[in-house]
């Protein structure tokens, strides 16, 4: 998988995961109008995301139905895991501190709540 660059492919990318799927026009329409290109602009941003792994495409009828490959979650987890492997242990640590440090209470509770789980689930595929 390959990182999203730049801002039309990302908001692209956020338009599909809030959609779950979508042909070219459904996904131009849904695009903030900033980003509201010409259909072949979005078709060329779609087809290479698909090139690129992030999206599979489907035929449907005479045109296309694109669907992301990973979550937004699974994305933004790949992406930090990624990032944090090229970096040293203080600072993975530190930087970790930080964003945790930034989190609301309620946040932090369902963070940890969601990490138990994540650990019981990995625990159990062993």
């Amino acid at each position: 998988m390959t990182p999203i660059q730049g801002e039309l492919q990302t908001q692209i990318m956020a338009t599909l995961w809030r959609l779950g799927s979508g042909t070219v026009e459904q996904v131009r329409s849904a695009l903030p109008p900033r980003y509201r290109g010409a259909y072949t602009t979005v078709q060329t941003v779609l087809n290479r995301l698909a090139e690129r792994g992030l999206l599979t495409r489907k035929r449907e009828g005479r045109g296309m139905l694109y669907v992301p490959k990973i979550s937004e979650a699974e994305y933004v987890s790949r992406t930090i895991k990624m990032t944090l492997a090229g970096a040293s242990a203080d600072a993975r640590q530190s930087a970790l501190a930080q964003v945790l440090g930034s989190l609301e209470a309620d946040e932090l509770s369902e963070l940890q709540k969601a990490a138990r789980q994540a650990r019981k689930a990995r625990g159990s595929s062993r």
